[in-house]
């Protein structure tokens, strides 16, 4: 099993290049060999916190004053994203985190490989209707403590060695050829290959495409939401989505590629329990092998910026 560095950022805000704590666990020959986690300092005003995002970690300004900067974080990081691949839940955040802190340092990284622990866990578990990181920790009995970035980390790395085993392979090599998947690498000038990408099919694209960011996760993505959004409205929603180069959608179809539950617990809807219409359709679609993903309003925004 090759050695990998698991990791997790909290930020101050909606923007990436807001990175205020990091998480990490070190695994060797399939075993966690070391954790822990940090405050960053992300050297932003007061007023450029999102109360948002503290209300899901808990970490305030002045928690971080005096700690290091993402720049010194990265002087660590830098030799595990050398030696092995960086692990992340929803790498789609994590390494744009690491993409945005980079430009925003100009830090010129070397290349590096990583890859995602939820696309995997799509691969290995198809019959899940969501693969957000406290349904798949909670399935595979992994403990968690949602949005500690120590204990997310943890548990990325764990539901990435289950994958693995569940997938029939010794190596995470070995699972990314059988799944037809691929790693996913950061370049020197910050562009990157994103992990696990399969081609976009042409009834999912906004027919409207320049200027979009085309690495972005909700980019071609039909994106349809149930239940309210404490963060936005509806029409608010449906315009972020619109301004990614995603499509909003007003039902469930088989285009459908993302269902956002808001004001909902996720953990009880994705057992089959007090479901909506949209969810109970998207349960339906996803037993005759669409491939529909079901997230919550903190996923949501994670992969906003």
């Amino acid at each position: 099993m090759e050695a990998f560095l698991a990791i997790d950022f909290e930020t101050a805000n909606a923007h990436r290049a807001s990175a205020c704590a990091l998480g990490w666990a070190r695994y060797e020959q399939g075993e966690r060999v070391d954790s822990g986690s940090l405050l960053i300092d992300p050297q932003l005003a007061d007023d450029e916190w999102d109360g948002f995002n503290i209300s899901i970690h808990g970490i305030k300004p002045a928690d971080v004053r005096g700690a290091p900067t993402f720049a010194d974080v990265w002087g660590w990081i830098a030799p595990h994203a050398a030696a092995g691949p960086l692990i992340a839940h929803n790498a789609a955040f994590d390494l744009g985190v690491v993409r945005s802190e980079l430009y925003r340092a100009s830090i010129t990284p070397e290349s590096f490989r990583y890859l995602c622990s939820a696309r995997l866990a799509r691969a290995a578990w198809p019959e899940m209707l969501s693969v957000s990181l406290p349904i798949v920790a909670s399935a595979l009995d992994i403990p968690l403590d949602h949005h500690d970035p120590r204990s997310d980390a943890g548990a990325a790395g764990e539901i990435l060695l289950a994958a693995v085993r569940a997938i029939g392979a010794g190596t995470i090599d070995g699972a990314l050829h059988i799944t037809n998947r691929q790693w996913g690498e950061v370049r020197g000038d910050l562009s990157w290959l994103a992990a696990g990408s399969l081609p976009l099919k042409a009834t999912n694209v906004s027919p409207m495409t320049e200027g979009f960011d085309e690495d972005h996760p909700l980019f071609g993505r039909v994106v349809v939401f149930t239940g309210a959004l404490d963060c936005m409205t509806r029409r608010e929603a449906f315009q972020v989505v619109a301004n990614l180069g995603g499509t909003p959608g007003d039902g469930v179809t088989k285009h459908t590629n993302i269902l956002v539950c808001g004001d909902q617990d996720i953990s009880k809807l994705a057992a089959g329990h007090e479901m909506s219409h949209k969810l109970e359709k998207a349960y339906q679609l996803r037993a005759k092998g669409v491939d529909i993903e079901l997230i919550g309003e903190t996923d949501f925004r994670r992969l906003l910026s």
